[in-house]
């Protein structure tokens, strides 16, 4: 029964971290060297292999930053390609839009972890092949015995790194970079939605839009 609990109050507190926000910044830096102006007009470019994450990438983005008087265009809306397009590709459409500023994502690392929860310790389960145990034996030592007893659980699971940046076209220099961490990267939308958030966040609070 303890046991039983326990396992219950993990997976409840799993399931509310799972709800919780999908996306943690892992850091984040400002330029110092350069001006805090802040840029009405931005092109949003998500660097995806696929041509629907990467639309939503850049939905989410240019919806943000939209609601914060950024008027914000989305790559794919002005460049044909699906994948990563090429330099003078993305320059004419920086040019056709007349953005002050690019703001680029990109997933740079995708790796699998794994987490523990030790199984529960009590008294020890004689097992079935234990002739000595048997004799002693009854059924309230039984129930005891498994009661406490509990196997360990492994949680295997991906985390997405992601990279954002924002260049000023001014300068051509780097102006502000993010380092973001979700452990749900399947779930496109909502890691779209959620990093979107936390990055205009970051970018008002620098005073850089």
């Amino acid at each position: 029964m303890r046991n039983l609990i326990r396992i219950t109050v993990v997976f409840c507190l799993t399931a509310l971290l799972c709800s919780c926000a999908s996306v943690s910044v892992v850091d984040t830096w400002r330029n110092p060297t350069l001006p805090a102006s802040r840029l009405h007009k931005v092109l949003v470019v998500s660097f995806a292999a696929k041509a629907a994450s990467r639309a939503v990438y850049e939905n989410m983005l240019v919806s943000e930053l939209n609601k914060h008087g950024v008027e914000a265009v989305a790559s794919y809306s002005v460049l044909s390609q699906a994948t990563l397009p090429d330099w003078h590709a993305l320059d004419r459409a920086v040019r056709s839009v007349g953005a002050q500023g690019i703001l680029a994502v990109q997933t740079i690392k995708l790796e699998k972890q794994a987490t523990v929860q030790p199984g529960a310790v009590g008294t020890p389960y004689p097992g079935y092949w234990y002739p000595p145990a048997f004799p002693d034996w009854d059924f309230p030592g039984y129930y005891r015995s498994m009661a406490l007893y509990g196997p360990s659980y492994v949680t295997t699971y991906d985390v997405a790194t992601m990279q954002v940046n924002l260049f000023d076209l001014g300068s051509d220099r780097l102006l502000w970079a993010g380092t973001m961490q979700t452990m749900e990267p399947e779930n496109v939308t909502k890691v779209g939605k959620d990093l979107a958030y936390k990055v205009v966040k970051s970018l008002k609070k620098e005073g850089l839009i």
